[in-house]
């Protein structure tokens, strides 16, 4: 269990994340305003929806789309991620361009929680893990593999590795082919959950076969579940509407 803000995560019913995925500040004021009815127990800042407006600054782009966020969201625990093109983000982003955009983030504190993504260079990403902990801020670790499944082998094997950066939370989606694909997520989860029933994992099967790891619970992969607000931010997603009924069912 890890607590962000008010939030515990890993207790209790799963919590429901609304990605922000608006490339302009006027389109993140009507994205926050429409979303206030959602109540989300988190949000995930895509930052790199933001990185394609027209002569992107850092510095001050961030801080103006944070600053818009908190006016309508105080309080709510925020997961801000700059996810690379190779891993399913919206905007390229070279390595060094990434260590220093999360570096910033970091220095800025315009996260509650930092999503780190598994697959770059070690040492960027010990440094990186090094800056989140010096500003007290906990980490995510996330990893996405859109070509193909991966067996529950190779999932153990990425969580486990994972894992040996000492993140507060993990995180991999990949694409399953079959029923037995999802399978493998759930149970690589629930062993993942008895190893290391301390860290939270989330395992996501995206598409229409990966409908059930988004509702399945807090030792089955989905402490945190993913919703649609505006639009989704990957392939299988419920609206939050659609996430909220689900779990009002299983967890009455």
């Amino acid at each position: 269990m890890i607590k962000i803000r008010h939030m515990v995560l890993g207790e209790g019913r799963p919590k429901i994340c609304i990605p922000l995925v608006s490339s302009g500040f006027d389109a993140l004021e009507e994205e926050c305003a429409s979303l206030l009815s959602c109540h989300p127990d988190m949000l995930e800042w895509r930052v790199d929806y933001l990185m394609n407006k027209e002569d992107f600054n850092p510095v001050t782009d961030l801080d103006k789309a944070y600053r818009i966020i908190r006016k309508y969201f105080s309080d709510t625990p925020l997961l801000t991620t700059v996810r690379t093109k190779s891993q399913g983000g919206v905007h390229k982003t070279p390595g060094g361009d990434y260590i220093n955009l999360v570096s910033l983030i970091l220095s800025s504190h315009w996260a509650d929680i930092i999503d780190i993504e598994y697959g770059h260079e070690t040492m960027d990403t010990k440094i990186l893990m090094a800056r989140a902990r010096a500003q007290k801020i906990p980490i995510l670790m996330s990893y996405h593999k859109f070509k193909r499944a991966l067996s529950e082998m190779e999932i153990m094997d990425v969580l486990e590795n994972m894992k040996s950066f000492r993140p507060d939370i993990l995180k991999i989606a990949v694409m399953p082919q079959t029923p037995l694909d999802t399978a493998a997520l759930i149970n690589a989860a629930a062993r993942m959950g008895e190893a290391f029933p301390d860290t939270p994992v989330i395992t996501i099967g995206m598409g229409p076969l990966g409908i059930l790891t988004r509702a399945a619970g807090n030792r089955l992969g989905a402490p945190l579940t993913f919703a649609a607000g505006k639009e989704a931010s990957a392939p299988g997603q419920l609206t939050a509407d659609e996430a909220r009924k689900v779990l009002d069912i299983l967890y009455k």
